[in-house]
C-alpha cells in the first residue's frame, strides 16, 4: 500500500512546507486512496473513514514542517491516519475486554479454515467484527504492529492485546467456515435440483 517515494514527491512535500495548495492537492491525490483504505479498515464505516482522512490530511498539511523527513511522509501520514481512527472509535465508545473479563470467559480453540478463501469475502466479514476485535485485528494482521504498541496506543495492556487479537482471529475463522458451509448447502442443493 505503501506508495513508492521518488524525488518528485520530496519535492512536493518541500513546496507543501511552503503552504503550497497545488502541491497538497498532488499529495492528497497520491495518498488518499490508500489511507481511506486504512481508515475504512480501521472504523467500518464510510462516513467516520471519509472524516478521518479528512482530519488527516488537515493535521498533516498544518503540521508537515514537524516532519524532518521528506521521504517519510507516507509513513508519518499513515500514523496521523491510525492515530485519528483510534480517537475517532475511543469517541465511539469502544470497549475492549480486560484480561480479567477474557480469563472468565470460555475461549474456544480456534477452528481452522476448511479450505481457501476469496480475499473479498475475508475483507467483508472483517468488518463485521465486533468494533475492538476488527480495530486489532487491522493493526496487528493488516498493518504490522506488534502486540505492545496496539496495547500503547489504544491503552490496553499487552496481553489484553493478544488475546483480543487471538479471539479476533477465532471469531473471523468461525465466520469463513460457517459462511464456507453455508456456500456448501447452496451448491448441492442446486446440484441436486439439476
Amino acid at each position: 500500500m505503501e506508495v513508492l517515494f521518488n524525488h518528485s514527491e520530496q519535492k512536493l512535500v518541500r513546496l507543501c512546507k511552503k503552504g503550497d495548495a497545488k502541491a497538497q492537492y498532488k499529495l492528497y491525490k497520491l495518498y488518499c486512496k490508500g489511507m481511506f483504505n486504512v481508515a475504512i479498515r480501521m472504523t467500518n464505516n464510510r462516513g467516520l473513514a471519509e472524516d478521518v482522512l479528512q482530519d488527516a490530511f488537515i493535521k498533516a498539511f498544518s503540521e508537515i514542517n514537524k516532519l524532518k523527513d521528506e521521504k517519510a511522509f507516507g509513513g508519518w501520514l499513515k500514523r496521523i491516519v491510525i492515530n485519528r481512527c483510534i480517537d475517532v472509535s475511543r469517541k465511539e465508545n469502544m470497549i475492549y475486554a480486560d484480561m480479567e473479563t477474557l480469563r472468565n470467559q470460555h475461549l474456544e480453540i480456534a477452528e481452522e479454515v476448511e479450505s481457501e478463501c476469496d480475499p473479498e469475502l475475508v475483507h467483508n466479514l472483517i468488518k463485521k467484527l465486533p468494533d475492538g476485535a476488527r480495530e486489532i485485528l487491522v493493526l496487528r494482521a493488516l498493518e504490522g504492529f506488534k502486540h505492545a504498541e496496539i496495547g500503547e496506543k489504544l491503552g490496553i495492556s499487552e496481553s489484553t492485546a493478544k488475546t483480543q487479537f487471538f479471539r479476533a482471529k477465532q471469531l473471523l475463522a468461525q465466520m469463513i467456515n460457517e459462511n464456507e458451509r453455508e456456500h456448501r448447502k447452496i451448491f448441492e442443493g442446486e446440484a441436486l435440483k439439476a
